[in-house]
């Protein structure tokens, strides 16, 4: 495990949901030199902590769908475990995929226009890989959210988020230039506008006025710093709740306590068993166990049900994956 002080921490913070944050404005928020700032960042990089920088897209805004299959495997090898994971890597509309513990084994995100290709993608997948395939669950995202590692440290005194609306803009249009950006952020979120323009054959204010566009239309959310947990003594985990009881206001509170808890880095309302997912990083599972214990205690009247696992390992995340370019 490896220590970080709190220049690595702040500089981390800062970085967190704004990856494309200029070295000159960072620099002065964590009050240290341009060089030294650079030199944390490289350390940070060649140590495994920093594992890039995601363009954070709601796909939703032009129309797409997003949907969470939860899998359990059976009799299953560790290569055609490896195999199986691999297709779901490169399957052009998987947008996250992670490797889980106890009652799962794997999670994998989709991003579709439909319900009609996301069934004909699922089918496809179950009949290829139905004897390995023990049970699943498939859940549809209504909105998420992508809130900041306020853990890191004490110095940020709220944490901020980047919020999936998922409403559809109908007036909205993409045309070919916006997705040859969009391409290329989503395997480059540090890539400048001039070096993007550079690219391909614009000039770097036409970049930055396509993405100024994409920003205020909310399609662009902004630029996730990716980090491994694991690195600096941190486990992620999967919480899902069950929200029979349906109590809008309730469930209101329960989103905001759910954003103001610091270990808290993902949430997202699904259509399906489990209301509520989240994604929560702890030192030890007893402060995991801790807020759990707290979220029930709080809302223990709308919610009934829960399930809870480790999350080992991100294999991807492409926030518009190439199956909605084409």
């Amino acid at each position: 495990m490896l220590k970080l002080d709190l220049k690595d921490r702040k500089i981390l913070v800062e970085l967190d949901l704004n990856a494309r944050m200029p070295l000159t404005e960072l620099s002065k928020k964590v009050e240290l030199s341009r060089q030294v700032v650079e030199y944390r960042i490289k350390r940070m990089q060649e140590e495994n902590i920093i594992l890039g920088a995601k363009a954070v897209f709601d796909t939703a805004v032009i129309g797409y769908s997003w949907y969470r299959i939860m899998l359990r495997l059976l009799n299953i090898t560790k290569e055609q475990k490896a195999q199986l994971l691999s297709e779901l890597k490169s399957h052009p509309h998987t947008f996250w995929l992670g490797e889980v513990g106890e009652d799962w084994d794997v999670v994998v995100n989709l991003i579709c226009k439909d319900h009609f290709q996301f069934n004909k993608i699922f089918e496809e997948f179950f009949a290829k890989h139905s004897k390995f395939i023990l049970d699943y669950e498939v859940l549809i995202y209504l909105n998420a959210h992508d809130f900041s590692r306020s853990y890191l440290t004490s110095m940020t005194p709220e944490k901020e988020e980047l919020f999936h609306e998922m409403k559809v803009n109908q007036d909205y249009q993409l045309d070919e230039l916006d997705k040859r950006i969009i391409a290329e952020l989503s395997q480059d979120a540090w890539i400048n506008n001039i070096q993007l323009g550079q690219k391909l054959g614009v000039a770097g204010n036409t970049i930055r006025n396509r993405i100024d566009l994409m920003t205020k239309n909310k399609l662009l959310l902004g630029f996730r710093l990716f980090i491994n947990p694991s690195v600096i003594g941190y486990q992620s985990y999967m919480l899902f709740l069950s929200i029979n009881k349906l109590n809008l206001k309730r469930e209101a509170e329960l989103f905001a306590f759910l954003s103001s808890t610091p270990q808290i880095t993902f949430a997202v309302k699904h259509i399906g068993k489990w209301r509520i997912g989240l994604e929560i990083e702890t030192k030890t599972l007893n402060e995991f166990q801790d807020i759990f214990v707290e979220i029930r205690g709080k809302f223990a009247d709308i919610i009934t049900d829960f399930d809870s696992f480790p999350l080992f390992k991100d294999h991807m995340i492409n926030y518009f994956p190439q199956g909605c370019l084409e």
